[in-house]
């Protein structure tokens, strides 16, 4: 009888919690770096990189307020680096863009400040856990005078010294507002904490980057 009256709660509470679910179609933009350190301990960071962002997240309430957001997104990250030099009247400029293209899955915890009519405000904060896809370099070289240059070469993920590893993860950061029909917009700051560098001694390569996205919320409705 107990076992009966537990699984009857447990329906219950399920479709309770399944009434209250939204799935959320996000979209938007990554202005992405990469912070890297060689193995003599000098480090840089390459930023600047744009790419596009887009997937789905689940907002699961859990009470007064706060909230649990598992999702899964196509991400693009990398960075991108312009090195000019003059001389003599005679100036060479070099643009290097890594790009880096990543299946992520956040899950994220939430609270969401409730205003009424007026929508609401929530933030965000949890891991992640991305996995690369695809990547490349991309170099011009252009000198006064001269025709420009470009090179471009396919990103390997592995084990390798010229490999990076594909294993990526991380944390995010997030704030946002929504309307009370549905429409939000967020933005969110990812901080890597995985050494995507496969060289020994200290040398390391980290994403990071800041997102702004935005995303149409709608209930999921149970029979």
């Amino acid at each position: 009888m107990k076992r009966i009256l537990l699984t009857i709660a447990t329906v219950f509470v399920a479709q309770s919690i399944f009434a209250q679910m939204s799935i959320a179609p996000e979209a938007g933009i990554n202005l992405s770096s990469l912070s890297i350190k060689d193995d003599n301990g000098n480090s840089q960071d390459i930023s600047g990189k744009m790419g596009a962002k887009a997937g789905l997240y689940f907002n699961i309430p859990i009470s007064n307020g706060f909230f649990i957001q598992p999702g899964i997104l196509y991400s693009m990250k990398g960075g991108q680096e312009t090195t000019t030099l003059s001389i003599l009247g005679v100036t060479a400029s070099s643009k290097t863009t890594i790009s880096l293209n990543y299946l992520e899955i956040p899950l994220n915890l939430g609270y969401d400040f409730d205003m009424g009519n007026l929508g609401g405000i929530f933030v965000t904060v949890g891991p992640y856990l991305g996995y690369g896809l695809s990547g490349k370099t991309k170099g011009t070289l252009k000198i006064t005078g001269m025709p420009d240059e470009t090179t471009e070469e396919d990103i390997n993920f592995g084990s390798g010294e010229d490999e990076i590893k594909a294993l990526d993860y991380g944390l995010n950061f997030g704030a946002g507002y929504r309307t009370p029909f549905g429409i939000y917009g967020r933005i969110q700051y990812g901080l890597g904490l995985a050494n995507l560098s496969n060289f020994g001694g200290d040398a390391s390569m980290m994403n990071k980057g800041v997102s702004f996205t935005v995303g149409y919320a709608f209930k999921l409705k149970s029979k």
